[in-house]
């Protein structure tokens, strides 16, 4: 693995944001208000990026993020006070200062949030997160699957209301308590946890903001130069191309702070029909009735004539897409994480199946 960049200035905030939207697999297209508030917070004053090997063990990693439907925040200007505020929360329910701001999860508006907390904070950012990439609840988190505690945490909304779980006996109970405080808040909260330098080494993700800048560097060099987008991340990510085609139908709804729906596409060579099905994030895709890619693959959408990355929210009638399957990480393909980040865990009643490895569970 290349070593990650030393900062995230300016420059490279757009790439960065590029990248999150192709690993939010759905989860949220480029996150154009929060990019821009990131560029302003940022100035002349580049973040530093630091890699996981180089935090000391007993670093207080702040662990920030935003829980809740994307379709939410599309209803108001970015806040940064919203996702600092608890970062300081958390700091005096604990009596100590935060060393670092860490990512929840690298997908789209998920990966820049950190970059605006850390900005406001004056901290570096860690190249990591707890996802590999976008997933809608909070035990999905490798901390969670590997059974650490994910509490104190923090939740905030944009009223200044702030709700701290203490305790929690798992993260499925976890996932639940902030579910419904997130709710409350509006389908939207802006979150903070905590945990030590090690923890990190031993559970984290590491790498994740390397790897979003460069498939968001290798994006928009492909469209500076007229390039086809989608061949080139299949080549660069070993991805499979599993239906070209226009929309003709999408259904969407926003129940418990998830937005859940399907989109229909008439593939362009005339083949079955192709159904998407989603949950925050691209989790199904059938073709002709039947399933043939499935989380935790991650599934991506682009919109063939920008060349950019669809989110849920962004998904409209007449587009020309292309869907796309990229490989399932390491850490969500072991039988225990599979009950969590597989279809049965997101309530489909079928197997893993992938155009990478076969059918599994």
């Amino acid at each position: 693995m290349a070593a990650a960049p030393a900062f995230v200035d300016q420059q490279a905030l757009r790439s960065l944001a590029m990248g999150a939207a192709v690993l939010s697999a759905g989860g949220g297209s480029f996150p154009y208000l929060e990019y821009l508030s990131a560029v302003e917070l940022i100035g002349g004053h580049p973040i530093p990026l630091l890699d996981v090997q180089a935090l000391s063990d007993d670093a207080l990693v702040a662990i920030v993020g935003v829980a809740g439907a994307p379709l939410a925040l599309l209803e108001r200007f970015v806040d940064p006070e919203h996702f600092i505020r608890p970062v300081r929360t958390l700091e005096r329910y604990l009596g100590k200062t935060a060393d670092v701001i860490m990512g929840v999860e690298i997908g789209s508006t998920n990966g820049i949030v950190p970059v605006i907390v850390a900005a406001g904070t004056q901290l570096p950012l860690l190249d990591a997160d707890t996802f590999g990439r976008s997933w809608p609840q909070a035990n999905m988190t490798s901390f969670a699957l590997a059974g650490v505690p994910m509490t104190p945490l923090v939740l905030s909304d944009i009223r200044a209301n702030e709700v701290i779980i203490t305790d929690a006996i798992d993260g499925l109970w976890t996932e639940q308590i902030l579910r419904g405080v997130t709710t409350t808040f509006g389908s939207i909260a802006s979150t903070c946890r905590a945990c030590t330098g090690a923890a990190v080494k031993r559970h984290g993700i590491a790498g994740t903001y390397s790897r979003a800048l460069r498939l968001g560097a290798a994006i928009l060099g492909a469209q500076a130069e007229h390039f086809d987008v989608i061949a080139d991340v299949l080549e660069s990510e070993a991805g499979i191309l599993l239906a070209r085609g226009k929309v003709v139908d999408v259904e969407r709804r926003v129940t418990q702070a998830f937005v859940r729906g399907e989109a229909r596409i008439a593939p362009t060579d005339g083949g079955p029909p192709v159904s998407l099905l989603f949950q925050n994030e691209y989790s199904v895709v059938k073709i002709g009735g039947r399933p043939q890619c499935t989380v935790p693959d991650l599934i991506c959408v682009f919109d063939t004539v920008r060349g950019e990355p669809l989110g849920t929210e962004a998904l409209r009638y007449g587009q020309q897409v292309a869907l796309v399957s990229l490989p399932a990480m390491t850490v969500h393909l072991t039988p225990a994480a599979m009950k969590v980040v597989g279809p049965r865990g997101f309530g489909y009643d079928f197997d893993y199946v992938s155009p990478h490895r076969g059918s599994k569970e």
